[in-house]
């Protein structure tokens, strides 16, 4: 997650390298607003069937007293669904009864410590899946690192970094694929949830896509039978002419065609 500070006014031109700093308040750059948005969407498309919880930086309260942990991406399975009734409230693992079943940390600096203290709080809360997409490798060598919790501890179950390459999440049921493609009119390397045949999960978008494409094939598979069948019908008229050209004839020479 980028953090930056207000931008100094320049009269509308660039904002200068030095005057962007850390501060307090976690910002999202383009790229992250937008691969967030494709995680979140694609599930509440796709994922039917049980009550589940995916949202992007929402705080997680684990002890009364202690600050807020804010991953760029939870993923809460199997949770009731009093949450709205406290809509302004963060993620309390008191009233939810568990902890988050997947967080995701999403690279944009050397300084988010993704690999030590984060790593650390999940493993400590006991969430299930700790995955860490770093599209540009500023802290590891490889694009997407997932760790799994075995009893106490994580475990490092994947190190992705080619397209098309994906991991299996058995206990949340869901897959992630690293895929090459465009979102929202931007073509790049993205993170994506998937199923066990690596299939991605389309986004309300992309399913209406696909569902006008159906219906556009439908539709001209409809006029191919309709054009095929007038087709026929209009042989079936000649051959019937031929047929009554052929009776006429001869009757004129005086036989019966019905005794053919």
């Amino acid at each position: 997650m980028t953090q930056i500070s207000p931008p100094v006014d320049n009269s509308f031109g660039f904002v200068p390298d030095e005057a962007i700093v850390e501060t307090q308040m976690p910002v999202d750059d383009f790229a992250s607003a937008k691969q967030k948005r494709l995680l979140t969407d694609s599930l509440y498309t796709s994922l039917r069937g049980q009550p589940f919880l995916v949202e992007a930086n929402v705080g997680i309260l684990h002890t009364h007293g202690q600050p807020l942990v804010v991953p760029d991406l939870i993923l809460s399975l199997d949770v009731n669904t009093n949450w709205w009734q406290q809509r302004h409230s963060p993620y309390f693992l008191w009233q939810f009864g568990k902890s988050p079943d997947l967080v995701l940390e999403l690279v944009s600096d050397r300084q988010g410590d993704e690999f030590g203290g984060k790593l650390a709080t999940y493993e400590r809360l006991r969430v299930s899946y700790y995955v860490v997409f770093d599209p540009d490798k500023l802290i590891s060598e490889a694009t997407l690192t997932v760790f799994e919790l075995r009893g106490k501890c994580y475990f490092e179950i994947a190190k992705i970094d080619q397209e098309g390459k994906s991991v299996w999440l058995d206990q949340v049921g869901l897959g992630l694929l690293l895929w090459q493609g465009d979102f929202e009119e931007k073509e790049n390397l993205w993170l994506r949830w998937c199923d066990q045949q690596n299939h991605v999960l389309p986004t309300g978008f992309e399913l209406a896509q696909q569902e006008f494409q159906d219906l556009e094939e439908y539709e001209k598979r409809a006029e191919r039978a309709e054009s095929q069948l007038m087709q026929a019908n209009q042989r079936t008229e000649r051959s019937q002419k031929w047929a009554n050209r052929l009776a006429e004839q001869l009757r004129t020479l005086g036989v019966d065609p019905d005794t053919i």
